[in-house]
């Protein structure tokens, strides 16, 4: 399984975001390119302007039943999952093909959408293939999009240490590498 990153925010769609956030506050256009900084504080705000900045990518050979879990998400992300139909493709019976058969599952994803499923699939309690896919995706997106990918966290760093897995809680917030992350999380407000 891999990723190939489609698309990512370019300068002018940043622009766009800010400017959009600027009208909510009765302010004048500014259009000169947002530093990494400005990025960074603009997506921590998590207000309605990330969500015109959109992100598309595609797994190939991610198994059929780690798409379905993927595909769970719906709010702000749109899944494009190659058929198994047997009318469709020739390769193997459907009534017959094991739950691991390959697909291409394509996505396209505003920031907010992206940083709301970094929360549930990279959680320990998440099925671990299923979290490979989502970290494997973040790796390809911060090779393009450091601050996008940057914010994505698990729900406990999110929630500075509390567990939203009330039935399953792994303890992660327990752990040194819990205190590492949630630091490294926490500077990001320090921007």
């Amino acid at each position: 399984m891999y990723v190939n990153i489609i698309r990512v925010p370019s300068d002018e769609d940043w622009i766009l975001a800010r400017n959009n956030g600027r009208t909510t506050m009765g302010l004048k256009n500014k259009d000169s390119v947002l530093s990494g900084e400005e990025k960074i504080r603009m997506l921590l705000s998590e207000h309605s302007t990330i969500r015109s900045l959109v992100c598309q990518w595609e797994w190939v050979d991610l198994p059929s039943w780690a798409s379905v879990h993927i595909t769970r998400h719906k709010i702000g992300i749109e899944h494009y999952v190659q058929t198994q139909r047997n009318d469709r493709q020739n390769e193997y019976d459907r009534r017959k093909a094991p739950q691991d058969s390959p697909v291409i599952h394509k996505c396209i994803a505003n920031a907010q959408a992206i940083i709301n499923v970094s929360k549930v699939r990279l959680c320990a309690q998440a099925s671990k293939e299923t979290g490979l896919a989502w970290r494997i995706f973040l790796q390809q997106l911060s090779l393009c999009s450091k601050e996008i990918a940057g914010l994505c966290v698990s729900s406990c760093v999110y929630r500075n240490g509390i567990c939203p897995e009330v039935y399953a809680d792994c303890k992660f917030r327990e752990t040194d590498y819990f205190m590492e992350v949630a630091s490294k999380y926490r500077k990001l407000f320090d921007a």
